[in-house]
């Protein structure tokens, strides 16, 4: 199965879009891929550090600021903000983080003159129920807006520095931002009430900035969103990102859980908390607190794409000038990231469109804390574990994705007017006809109701991937489209909307605009949590800055020996041999002669050619060689 599946390597799977025939709608069977999509499916390698999705169609190569005055190192809270103004004027590309940064906001303690020149950075609203973690009660919590800036990476090298008591707000006026490689912390508490409303700590808000790339980072939770895309941004992607924590009853004691929930402790110690709170039921009940420090890893809103129905459509002034914060222009791409324990919006999208492929979500420690103390399980609202949820006439669509512990891979209705809880009754009416589209294809679903892999098409749409969602007729299955538009949204406004329902027409003909590789189904699980994350990946400040990288001789010795493991390669001095030939390309691939480089691998093709006629190699195994080889030739050609 492995090797038939594999054996796909680098095909192009394209399929039409034409799934209708006037009112009749021909019911897709089997289906294994997304129409209009071209996609390659292959074995992890480094080509896989490119930017993919939709922010791969705007943000630019900066290796060629690497070592200029356009390169700062930055080594702590000042220098950050002072780069940060400076890239404004243009005069810094790139902020390379040296260490860990606080920017909280009592931590910083700007004076009335660094505030003037870092008025960027303001303080964030207290919690409306008071603290619970007195390490940001101590610190403080800060907003910091990215504004007017065009073409900016800010990473590290190692992967290790944190930041930390700080939301980053992209704001309108930037675009072409990256951020890679950092870890982000010390954003959430323990919210006694479990509504998550009392505080908006986020980490990321992408606040209308365009062309978005966010990287091989690590986020823990926070109190709200984590990574939220409002006011029309565009052409965003959330690439081997990291996402939440595994429930732990020992937690890292420098993180955000072990504080807060000592504190908790100490008030229930001290019997000051009321009956109503949610740590006093559910210690009064046998909860232990290491009990509570695990299920309190968890990240309940995650992608909230569209921060309202209202933003229907673009922002037209007086004076004729038009912002464009429609949510019809949201593309957010999330592609081989890691999520843990998350309950909901992973993501959720009003209006526009949203694509997701070799991403696995785990929520089976947190899960298995809900069915083994009874105490908790009694009192907790953090019980949702939902995922794709498109809504207002959007379109989401994910590829070869893993869900473990998932009860409703897709939440919400096929039809807006059978999802209007959360909506005011005006939007309720004006999207009441709106067809939402969720697909999830080629994709593995494991939940307390069994263990499915397949399409959210298959069974005319009733299997494990749709088990939260409500249909209405089942009119998109097997009708995909990637976007739709408001009919006459063009004379609308904002400002006055019109009183009778939209009108819809959906672009069955759109293609998504780029080709995405992927790894097997198989290998998604393996490959997402080894390479996920920061410090997952080693590179050199001149490589994190590039967005295009090409397969190295590396990848291949790595394929050599996942052969030799899977008897792909039969003989061990078959493998010595062609692993030997390999690293003495390696060294040359190093000092960049790229000359002998190319001749020692063209020996390799001969080797390799050579074993499979000798029957050491399969077919699959050569194949796959071959490929890498070539590829590497024409590279380094």
């Amino acid at each position: 199965m492995k090797k038939t599946f594999l054996y796909l390597l680098l095909f192009v799977f394209s399929t039409s879009s034409l799934f209708f025939d006037g009112s009749k709608i021909i019911h897709a069977k089997n289906i294994d891929t997304i129409p209009n999509t071209s996609r390659e499916v292959k074995d992890y390698d480094q080509s896989f550090l490119s930017v993919t999705g939709f922010a791969s169609l705007g943000v630019k190569d900066r290796t060629s600021y690497e070592g200029t005055s356009y390169h700062r190192e930055i080594s702590n809270e000042r220098e950050f903000l002072q780069a940060l103004l400076d890239a404004r004027t243009g005069s810094v590309k790139v902020i390379e983080v040296m260490s860990d940064l606080n920017l909280g906001w009592h931590e910083l303690n700007l004076s009335d003159e660094e505030r003037k020149k870092y008025s960027f950075i303001t303080k964030y609203s207290d919690p409306s129920n008071g603290y619970t973690n007195p390490v940001i009660a101590e610190s403080g919590v800060s907003k910091l807006s990215i504004s007017d800036v065009n073409g900016l990476t800010i990473f590290s090298e190692n992967g290790e520095p944190t930041i930390k008591h700080v939301e980053f707000k992209l704001n309108r006026s930037s675009n072409d931002i990256v951020i890679r490689n950092l870890n982000f912390d010390g954003m959430w508490q323990w919210d006694d009430t479990q509504r998550h409303k009392e505080v908006g700590w986020t980490f990321i808000k992408v606040n209308g900035a365009n062309n978005v790339w966010i990287d091989h980072n690590t986020f823990s939770i926070a109190s709200d969103g984590l990574i939220d895309i409002e006011n029309g941004s565009t052409n965003v992607t959330l690439s081997w990102n990291e996402i939440g924590l595994a429930a732990s009853e020992n937690p890292d004691p420098n993180g955000v859980i072990y504080p807060s929930i000592k504190y908790m402790e100490e008030q229930y110690i001290a019997n000051n908390l009321k009956s109503d709170s949610a740590y006093y039921q559910m210690r009064n009940e046998g909860a232990t607190k290491e009990q509570i420090m695990a299920y309190a890893a968890y990240h309940s809103k995650v992608h909230l794409n569209g921060s309202g129905d209202k933003d229907y459509v673009n922002y037209v002034s007086s004076n004729g000038n038009e912002i464009k914060d429609g949510n019809q222009r949201i593309r957010l791409t999330i592609a081989y990231s890691h999520y843990q324990n998350v309950g909901q919006r992973v993501p959720m999208i009003r209006q526009g469109s949203g694509h997701l492929y070799n991403t696995y979500l785990d929520n089976s420690s947190h899960v298995k804390v809900l069915d083994n103390v009874n105490a908790i399980a009694t009192y907790a609202r953090d019980t949702l574990s939902r995922a794709l949820n498109a809504r207002n006439g959007a379109s989401i669509a994910a590829d070869t994705t893993v869900f473990n512990g998932f009860s409703e891979p897709i939440i919400g209705a096929e039809i807006q007017g059978l999802d209007t809880k959360n909506m005011d009754e005006q939007w309720a009416k004006l999207f009441q006809h709106a067809y939402n589209r969720n697909l999830i294809v080629n994709s593995k679903v494991t939940n307390k109701y069994g263990s499915y892999i397949g399409s959210s098409w298959d069974n005319n749409g009733e299997n494990l991937f749709t088990k939260g969602f409500t249909w209405h007729d089942k009119s998109t299955i097997g009708n995909w489209a990637w976007s739709s538009h408001i009919v006459g949204s063009e004379n609308m406004s904002k400002t006055d909307p019109p009183s009778e329902p939209f009108t819809f027409e959906y672009r069955y003909e759109e293609k998504l605009p780029y080709t995405y590789e992927i790894v097997p189904l198989e290998k998604v699980v393996s490959t997402v949590t080894k390479y996920a994350g920061a410090g997952k990946v080693t590179m050199s400040p001149t490589e994190w800055l590039t967005i295009h990288y090409d397969p190295v001789v590396q990848d291949i010795i790595n394929l050599v020996t996942q052969y030799q493991e899977n008897d792909d390669i039969i003989n061990d001095r078959v493998a010595h041999l062609l692993s030997t030939q390999l690293n003495i390309a390696k060294k040359f691939e190093q000092k960049r002669k790229h000359e002998r480089v190319a001749s020692q691998m063209s020996i390799f093709k001969k080797l390799v050619d050579q074993q499979y006629k000798r029957h050491f190699i399969s077919k699959y195994a050569y194949d796959t060689l071959r490929y890498y080889t070539e590829r590497l030739l024409n590279n380094q050609g």
